[in-house]
């Protein structure tokens, strides 16, 4: 039985990219940017009523209070380095036992396949369950669901740097957690939907304008858009 009151998405974000300077904040779609797509995306999850976005306490990332209070969500700020520690302390502070991990870099994050790795979390009775253990969605669809209890054991576990900075390293190597992997039936790994650079950034002007006026089209709706439009179609560099 999913419990929606201890149930939340986490949505990381801060400023400072090097790559790619204030990309949150990149407009991609009339008045929206890009940080406001994800947001509203994240909303048509059916199975979580309560978003937060984690930030960093810098100066810098101030600009976030603003697009919470839009968009009606909650913010949470902590540590800058760990980013672990900062979701744990906000699923802490917000009686949140499961957490659903995403990042702010994925603008066409789908609600639907969200949703879908929430069920099987629940229905696995898993301590983690994810749709990147094995690579099979196009990079930027990536989904964590795992429990507080579950990410505070693998910190105290391993305290390496990386795994604080990026979460989740310690769980999906390690057997000492029940896990479950959500694969595609077909391999689209390959596709690159993430924003780190400007030619992403150049890419998403195009699947948003080709959608639009529209900005809840599912990942499988641009699989489909490939083949009319080969502008759309994003491939890594290998």
């Amino acid at each position: 039985m999913i419990n929606k009151n201890t149930i939340a998405i986490l949505l990381a974000a801060r400023s400072g990219s090097k790559r790619l300077p204030n990309k949150h904040f990149l407009k991609i779609h009339k008045n929206l940017n890009i940080i406001d797509i994800c947001i509203l995306r994240l909303k048509k999850v059916t199975l979580v009523n309560k978003i937060f976005l984690c930030t960093t306490k810098k100066n810098i990332d101030d600009k976030f209070k603003k697009i919470c209070r839009h968009h009606n969500i909650g913010l949470y700020r902590g540590s800058t380095s760990n980013v672990s520690k900062r979701l744990i302390d906000c699923a802490k502070a917000n009686s949140i036992k499961t957490i659903v991990r995403i990042t702010a870099d994925c603008p066409i994050i789908d609600p639907n396949l969200i949703d879908k790795c929430i069920k099987l979390h629940y229905m696995k009775n898993s301590d983690y369950t994810s749709n990147i253990l094995k690579f099979s969605f196009p990079d930027g669809l990536d989904v964590e669901v795992f429990t507080l209890i579950s990410l505070i054991k693998s910190q105290k576990l391993s305290k390496t740097n990386y795994n604080k900075e990026h979460v989740t390293p310690f769980i999906k190597r390690s057997k000492k957690f029940k896990k479950f992997s959500y694969k595609n039936l077909v391999d689209y790994s390959n596709r690159r939907w993430t924003l780190d650079y400007l030619k992403d950034y150049l890419f998403f002007q195009k699947v948003f304008k080709y959608f639009s006026p529209s900005i809840y089209f599912s990942w499988k709706d641009l699989i489909k858009a490939e083949k009319a439009d080969n502008a759309l179609i994003n491939i890594k560099k290998r």
